[in-house]
């Protein structure tokens, strides 16, 4: 009897940790991928004039993360901050310029934020995020024919980039926009031990920043 009771009793303190007001919304795990528009200004190019009028670019995106809801801060009803996290952002661009030159990305990242999260009916979500960008690692490659690959090659770590963005969060399903600015500094390590700035007038107008801002659409499934 006395088990029982000592049972009973941390039962029913537990109760109030578990429970959950109605407008209460649920904590998150997403993975989602998509397409992703590198911009014009890319690499320290001025924007679409500078290239030739049948370049084009291309990109995709992948990303697994979680929002964890701060229920314990009530703004309003069904209307909660939130700490969005991408434990891991994978995203990859093409520039397609001429016969002579292409160029072509990689970053590896995470993100982390606050959001904002407004439920106007139980099954659907719009979550409004800020995050910084932490780039472990991020790569160029020119494809410009005539060069050396241990020339080609530009390699960057531990850089730094933004996103801001919403979902639409429906049933499973997450639908995403996001704008990702941001500079990163990548150097060729082999070859001429430079940093990349703009393979627009290469190799004359170098710089230690690369600009790699990027408009992201995604699609995927939120639990």
């Amino acid at each position: 009897m006395k088990k029982l009771f000592v049972l009973t009793f941390v039962a029913l303190m537990s109760i109030p940790s578990f429970a959950q007001d109605d407008s209460d919304l649920e904590n998150q795990f997403y993975f989602r991928f998509g397409w992703s528009s590198p911009s014009w200004t890319s690499f320290g190019v001025d924007g679409k004039d500078d290239y030739p009028d049948d370049a084009r670019r291309f990109g995709g995106v992948f990303e697994m993360g979680s929002i964890f809801m701060i229920n314990r801060l009530k703004i309003a009803d069904r209307l909660r901050l939130g700490i969005n996290v991408d434990y891991l952002s994978i995203s990859a661009h093409a520039f397609d310029i001429s016969d002579n030159l292409n160029i072509y990305n990689l970053c590896i990242g995470s993100k982390v934020g606050p959001s904002l999260s407004y439920s106007p009916v139980k099954s659907l979500t719009f979550d409004v995020f800020a995050k910084i960008n932490p780039v472990w690692i991020a790569g160029t490659g020119l494809d410009a024919g005539d060069m050396d690959e241990d020339e080609d090659v530009f390699i960057g770590y531990l850089g730094m980039k933004y996103s801001l963005g919403v979902n639409i969060r429906w049933a499973i399903l997450i639908f995403g926009f996001e704008y990702n600015p941001g500079s990163l500094k990548l150097k060729n390590e082999k070859g001429m031990g430079d940093y990349l700035g703009n393979p627009g007038n290469y190799p004359d107008d170098m710089g230690e920043k690369t600009s790699l801002s990027a408009l992201n659409f995604t699609l995927g499934f939120s639990f």
